[in-house]
């Protein structure tokens, strides 16, 4: 047996809320879910501090109501941008904070248009690449009813894939892609 004092740590109560922001348009990067973009939190004053992760939501807005009063480092990890893009940045805990990470993204999805009638979903986009090198490999139309959403998201899906890796950068650039989801069945769907 063993007894233990009363814990006299008050309660995490501190918020940090934000967004992750393509740079150049200022419009928020989308993310798939989940395992999208994770937001790191590193408190600093320790010789080896224990990372705290937690995730954006598909928008590219983060909310977490659960911190302790202290000083942070704090960046935007693992998204579909480039690495070098991301500024870290130190906060003060001890009152609530909201900010903003301005990121250069892999890719911009341009004149994007989704329409939807019995059964089906259209979509017209193209691709416009940044200042980023990485290869890309595809890019896909995707429809489910959960908002639980990426490539290898289960149960019933209807996707279309566009393979770009056989593509040079100016067919990417000029394609115009027109993807069509059909046969659904009525029910409301994230896409």
């Amino acid at each position: 047996m063993y007894s233990c004092k009363l814990d006299n740590y008050s309660e995490p109560d501190k918020i940090l809320d934000g967004k992750v922001v393509d740079k150049v348009t200022g419009e928020n990067l989308q993310t798939r879910q989940p395992d999208g973009i994770k937001i790191r939190l590193i408190e600093t004053g320790y010789t080896s501090p224990q990372p705290y992760d937690f995730w954006a939501k598909s928008d590219g807005t983060f909310r977490n109501t659960r911190h302790f009063a202290a000083n942070y480092k704090v960046v935007a990890i693992e998204g579909a941008f480039e690495t070098s893009s991301v500024d870290t940045l130190t906060i003060d805990l001890s009152s609530n904070q909201t900010i903003i990470f301005q990121v250069e993204p892999f890719v911009r999805l341009k004149t994007v248009v989704i329409s939807t009638s019995a059964g089906k979903i259209s979509a017209t986009y193209n691709v416009e690449r940044t200042t980023s090198t990485k290869k890309l490999s595809k890019c896909l139309l995707i429809c489910h009813e959960s908002e639980i959403l990426h490539e290898t998201t289960i149960v019933f899906k209807k996707y279309v894939d566009n393979a770009l890796d056989s593509m040079t950068e100016t067919d990417i650039a000029e394609n115009n892609f027109a993807d069509k989801i059909t046969v659904l069945k009525p029910v409301i769907y994230t896409a």
